[in-house]
C-alpha cells in the first residue's frame, strides 16, 4: 500500500493524456533506483501513467543480491546450470551458500582489486572468491556456477551479476506492461559523487542487459523532481529544500531551488515552467545502514565469543572472534540478524537477537540489546551525520536559516539518532519535511525525466539544472618541444552540467591532451590525498593541414592562429565530453557594398521612371563617389578532426562482450526450462492428487467400470512413485508423458461424467430450437396462402429442408444415446450438439431478419402506390374543375336569358362530365391498386 504521505505522482505530477503519433504504442521508460541494499522500480507507458514494479513476490522492492543454488542433476561432461535467485530468496540462500550469494553489488563496481571499498566488501563477505578480471582488472568473483573456462573454474564480473539482476527486473516489468511490450530504455539514479569507472560499469551492465541507458539523474535531483511534479513554486519568490539522502552505503545532502519560470511558447505567447536546480552537495561516500549494522554485527560477535556455548569453542581457539568473522555461512547470519535487530530497534527500544546453528551446531540467543546502547556506538559519527548538509550549504553558497524544509530519503533515515541530529541541525522537527515518499520518491522521480526525455508522453514541464561532483582537469604540452606536461582545470568543482567551455591550445601540429577528474580525500581519512581519474585522451588528426589551408587561403600568420576545443560536462551522466574543435584566426578584408537603408529601393525605382528629383540624383551621385569599401576584421575558422581514447579501465571487446551476453543468455534459457520443468511437475502432483479424489467419487464411479479404475488406480501410483524417485531428475518431455499417460485413462471417463449431466441440457436446448424454427414454418405457411402477390414471398424450403434434416439427425442419435450403458461412450457430446444448436439459431434468426425485411419492403410498396393513386385522382378532379370553369368563361357575354339559361345547362352538362370521367379515372385508378 503506498503512503499517504506521498499523493500518487501519476494523478498529478505525470499528465499521461496523450501519446506522441510518433511514439509507437509499445513505448515504455524503465526507472531504477539502483541501491546498495535495495533496487526499486517503477515503469510509464501507455495505460500504465506511472507505477511501481512488484517483485515476484508483489513487493516494492527488490533486494540487491543474486545468488545460484547448486544443481542435482547435471550429465557428466556437461555443464550444469545452476538455478539462480533474485532478491530475499538470494539473500536467504547466503546461510548455506555464502560463496556464491553476491549482494551489494554496487560498492565495488568500476572498482580495482585492491581498492578500500573491495577490501571492506570482501571482509563482510568473507565466502566471495573475488579475483581480477583478466580484461581489466576490476572485479570479478570465482564461482563454481560460472561456464568453465579452459577446464578452470569460471568466472563472474560485477557486470554480468548486474545485468542479470536488471534482466530480471525487466521481465517483472514486462509482466506489469503486458503481451507485446519490450522495455529498452532505462533511467538510473544515482549518488552524485558517482565516479566515472563506476557509472560505465553501470552502463556496461545495462548494455549486457539489452537496456538502452537514457540518463543518470541524481539521488537529490530525482526527489526534487518528484517534489515538483505536485506543486507550483514563485517566479519572485524561490523555495529552497534540502534532500537528505541515508541509504545502506552513504549520504548526500543536496540543496535544491524550486522556481517558476516564464518562458517563450508557440507565437506570441509565453508560459509558465518549473525548474529544479541543483545548488550545492555534500556526502559522505561511506557512512549509512551498513555502517550501523557493523555495529550491531560487532555486538552480537562478542555475545556469541562470551557465551557459555562457546566457551570449549574458545579454549580450543583463543581467535574464536576472527574465526566466526571469516566463516561464510556464519558471518552471513550475523550480518542478517544485525540488519533486522537495527531495524527493530528503530521502533522499539530493545530486542533480542537469536540465530539457529550460528557456529558448529550452535544455537544462539544474545543477551538484551538496547537503543540506548547501539546509540552510544553511534555517538561517534554524530559529526559525519550532519557534515553532508553543512558542505551542500556552503557550496550553494546560501544560509541554512533560508532552508525551507529538509526532506528525507532513504532507509536509514529512520533511525532515530539519526533523525535527531538533522532535526537538531535544522531547527526543528517542523523543518523536516515528510511530503514525499522515502522509499520512492527518487524511483519516481527519474521515471518521470524518462518519460519527458522520451517524446513519447505529454508530461508537466519540469526543467532541471545538476551539477558535477568534481573538478576536470585537463594535462598536454605547450608545444612540440616542452618536456613537462601542463595541468589546467576547466570545470571547478560543483560545476554545472550542460555548460560548454571553449579550451584554447597554441598548437599548430598534432598534439594530444587528456581529461581527468580530480577526487577529493574521502571524509573518514584526513590523511588521504587527492586524487585522480583518468577519463580520456584526445588526438587530433588534420591540425598540421587546417592550419596549412588557414595560411594559404586567408594569409593567416602562424602567431595568430589558434586551435580550440569545446568540452561541456555532458547533462546526461556529468561526464565531460569533447563536442567540437577548430583551428581560426582573426584576417582583415573588405566589407561587402553598403546595404540600402529603408525606402532606398523605391527611391531607386522612382528615379529609373524619372519621378526622382534632381537633388536626389545630385546627392547619390556624391555619395557614390565617396563610398569606398571598409576594411573589418573577421575570424576564419576550419574544423579539426580528432579521435578519444578512453583512459582508465580498457573497454572490453565487442567479441569479449558479445560472449558476455551469450553466457547471460544461457542461464536465460535454463531458467526457462527450469521453470517450465517445475510447472510440468507441480502439475502431475497436482494431476495424482486429483485423479485419486476422482476414485471415490459417486459420479467418477457410475460411469466407470471396475476394471477401469483399477487401471487407473495403479497408474496414479506409478506416477507418483516415479515422480519422488527417477522422475526428480527426468527432463520435460518425460513428466509430460508421464501426464498424457495418465489422461489416456482418466479423460475419458470424466468426459462421461461430464457428459451424463450436460447431454440432456443440450438435447432439450436442441429440440427447442427445432420446435422453433417448426413454429416459424407453419406460421409463415399460413400467411403466405392469405397474400394474392407473389413479388415479395418468402422462400420457406430451404429452412424447412434444414429442419427436417436436423430432427431427423436429433432422433436418431438420442435414441442411439438411450440404448448406451453409462460406462460406454456417448454417440454423440454435448459439444456436438450445442454446435448443431448454434447453427441451427443462426439459421433460424436469419430467415426471421430476412422474413421481416421483405415484410417491410412489401409494406412500403403497398403504401407507396396508394400515395401515387390518391395524387392522380386529385389531380384529374382539379383538372375537371379547371375546365369547367374555362368552358363557362368562354360562353359568357350579354345573352339573354333564354340563352343563357340554354348555355348555363350546357355548362352544367359539360362540367357534369368532365367530373365524372375524372372519377372514373381516380376509381379505375385505385382498383387497380
Amino acid at each position: 500500500m503506498r503512503p499517504i504521505s506521498a499523493p500518487p505522482v501519476a494523478l498529478t505530477g505525470l499528465l499521461l493524456l496523450s501519446v506522441s503519433s510518433l511514439a509507437s504504442a509499445s513505448a515504455a521508460v524503465l526507472g531504477i533506483d539502483f541501491g546498495q541494499e535495495f533496487i526499486k522500480a517503477a515503469l510509464v507507458k501507455p495505460g500504465i501513467p506511472l507505477e511501481i514494479v512488484l517483485t515476484k513476490d508483489t513487493k516494492r522492492k527488490e533486494v540487491a543480491a543474486v545468488g545460484f543454488k547448486p544443481a542435482n542433476n547435471g550429465k557428466e561432461g556437461e555443464f550444469a546450470y545452476p538455478e539462480r535467485l533474485y532478491g530475499v530468496d538470494a539473500f536467504n540462500l547466503a546461510a548455506r551458500f555464502p560463496h556464491d550469494v553476491y549482494p551489494g553489488l554496487k560498492k565495488v563496481m568500476g572498482q580495482r582489486i585492491m581498492d578500500d571499498s573491495v577490501t571492506a566488501y570482501s571482509a563482510r563477505n568473507p565466502a566471495l572468491s573475488i579475483i581480477p578480471d583478466v580484461l581489466r582488472s576490476t572485479v570479478a568473483f570465482q564461482s563454481p556456477s560460472a561456464p568453465l573456462v579452459d577446464h578452470s573454474a569460471g568466472v563472474f564480473t560485477v557486470e554480468e551479476l548486474l545485468a542479470m539482476q536488471f534482466k530480471s527486473i525487466v521481465y517483472n516489468a514486462e509482466v506489469l506492461a503486458g503481451a507485446n511490450t519490450r522495455i529498452r530504455d532505462v533511467v538510473f539514479t544515482v549518488p552524485t559523487f558517482l565516479k566515472a569507472e563506476e557509472r560505465n560499469s553501470l552502463k556496461l551492465a545495462a548494455e549486457l542487459a539489452g537496456l538502452k541507458v537514457m540518463r543518470f539523474v541524481s539521488d537529490g535531483l530525482a526527489v526534487g523532481i518528484n517534489y515538483a511534479t505536485t506543486r507550483t513554486f514563485n517566479e519572485s519568490s524561490p523555495e529552497y529544500h534540502i534532500v537528505y539522502d541515508m541509504g545502506a552505503g552513504s549520504t548526500t545532502a543536496t540543496v535544491l531551488r524550486f522556481q517558476g519560470r516564464s518562458v517563450k511558447d508557440v507565437g506570441r505567447f509565453n508560459k509558465t515552467v518549473q525548474e529544479v536546480t541543483v545548488l550545492g552537495i555534500g556526502y559522505d561516500t561511506e557512512l549509512g545502514g551498513d555502517l550501523f549494522n557493523q555495529k550491531i554485527f560487532e555486538i552480537l560477535l562478542d555475545d556469541f565469543v562470551n557465551s557459555p556455548k562457546a566457551k570449549k569453542l574458545l579454549e580450543e581457539d583463543p581467535n574464536l572472534k576472527n574465526t566466526v568473522r571469516t566463516n561464510g555461512r556464519a558471518a552471513s547470519k550475523l550480518w542478517k540478524e544485525a540488519t533486522r535487530v537495527r531495524q527493530i530497534l528503530s521502533a522499539n527500544t530493545d530486542t533480542i537477537a537469536s540465530i539457529e546453528s550460528l557456529y558448529k551446531e550452535i544455537d544462539f540467543r544474545s543477551s538484551k540489546i538496547t537503543r540506548a546502547a547501539f546509540e552510544e556506538l553511534l555517538a561517534q559519527y554524530e559529526a559525519r551525520i550532519t557534515k553532508p548538509i553543512t558542505d551542500a550549504i556552503s557550496n550553494a553558497n546560501i544560509a541554512l536559516n533560508e532552508v525551507n524544509t529538509l526532506i528525507v530519503h532513504g532507509g536509514a533515515v529512520r533511525t532515530p539518532f539519526v533523525g535527531k541530529k538533522i532535526e537538531d541541525i535544522m531547527g526543528g522537527i517542523e523543518k523536516i519535511s515528510k511530503q514525499v515518499n522515502p522509499d520512492e520518491s527518487a524511483v519516481f522521480g527519474a521515471t518521470f525525466k524518462g518519460a519527458a526525455e522520451s517524446g513519447a508522453f505529454k508530461v508537466k514541464e519540469i526543467r532541471t539544472q545538476d551539477i558535477g561532483a568534481f573538478g576536470v582537469s585537463i594535462k598536454y604540452k605547450k608545444d612540440a618541444e616542452a618536456k613537462k606536461e601542463t595541468v589546467q582545470q576547466i570545470f571547478p568543482f560543483y560545476s554545472k552540467a550542460g555548460n560548454e567551455k571553449v579550451i584554447p591550445f597554441s598548437r599548430d601540429s598534432e598534439f594530444t591532451f587528456s581529461t581527468f577528474h580530480n577526487i577529493p580525500p574521502r571524509i573518514n581519512d584526513p590523511n588521504q590525498k587527492p586524487g585522480q581519474e583518468l577519463l580520456e585522451t584526445i588526438q587530433t588528426s588534420n591540425l598540421t593541414d587546417s592550419v596549412k589551408k588557414l595560411q594559404d587561403d586567408f594569409g593567416c600568420a602562424e602567431k595568430d592562429i589558434v586551435t580550440k576545443f569545446g568540452i561541456i560536462l555532458n547533462p546526461k551522466d556529468s561526464l565531460p565530453k569533447v563536442i567540437r574543435s577548430w583551428v581560426e584566426c582573426e584576417v582583415e578584408v573588405a566589407s561587402d557594398a553598403p546595404k540600402k537603408d529603408a525606402g532606398g529601393a523605391f527611391e531607386d525605382v522612382k528615379g529609373f521612371f524619372g519621378y526622382g528629383k534632381k537633388k536626389d540624383a545630385a546627392s547619390k551621385s556624391t555619395k557614390s563617389a565617396d563610398s569606398e569599401p571598409k576594411v573589418i576584421r573577421r575570424i576564419e575558422k576550419i574544423a579539426v578532426k580528432y579521435t578519444i581514447t578512453k583512459d582508465g579501465f580498457p573497454s572490453i571487446p565487442e567479441k569479449d562482450k558479445t560472449a558476455l551476453i551469450l553466457k547471460i543468455r544461457g542461464f536465460d534459457k535454463h531458467d526457462k526450462e527450469r521453470k517450465n520443468l517445475e510447472e510440468a511437475r507441480n502439475n502431475l502432483e497436482a494431476y495424482t492428487y486429483r485423479a485419486r479424489g476422482y476414485l471415490s467419487d459417486d459420479a467418477f464411479i457410475a460411469v466407470s467400470t471396475e476394471e477401469q479404475r483399477e487401471k487407473l488406480d495403479a497408474m496414479i501410483n506409478e506416477a507418483s512413485d516415479w515422480l519422488y524417485g527417477d522422475g526428480y531428475t527426468a527432463g520435460l518431455k518425460e513428466v509430460h508423458q508421464k501426464i498424457k499417460q495418465l489422461e489416456a485413462l482418466e479423460t475419458p471417463i470424466s468426459k462421461r461424467r461430464a457428459e451424463k449431466d450436460s447431454l440432456p441440457e443440450a438435447l432439450q436446448n436442441l429440440n427447442s430450437i427445432l420446435n422453433s424454427m417448426k413454429g416459424f414454418i407453419e406460421r409463415e405457411e399460413s400467411l403466405a396462402e392469405a397474400q394474392t402477390d407473389d413479388y415479395y414471398t418468402f422462400d420457406l424450403e430451404p429452412l424447412k429442408k434444414s429442419y427436417e434434416k436436423e430432427s431427423a439427425w436429433a432422433e436418431e442419435k438420442s435414441a442411439a444415446q438411450e440404448k448406451l450403458q453409462l460406462h460406454e461412450g456417448p454417440v454423440i457430446t454435448s459439444e456436438e450438439i450445442n454446435a448443431k444448436a448454434k447453427e441451427l439459431t443462426t439459421e433460424l434468426i436469419t430467415s426471421i431478419h430476412t422474413k421481416r425485411e421483405l415484410d417491410d419492403m412489401r409494406e412500403r410498396s403497398l403504401k407507396k402506390a396508394a400515395a401515387a393513386a390518391e395524387k392522380e385522382a386529385k389531380e384529374a378532379e382539379a383538372k375537371a374543375k379547371a375546365g369547367a370553369e374555362a368552358a363557362a368563361a368562354q360562353e359568357g357575354g350579354e345573352a339573354g336569358e333564354a340563352e343563357n339559361e340554354t348555355k348555363s345547362e350546357s355548362e352544367e352538362k359539360v362540367e357534369e362530365k368532365v367530373v365524372e370521367e375524372g372519377e372514373e379515372t381516380a376509381e379505375r385508378k385505385r382498383d387497380e391498386l
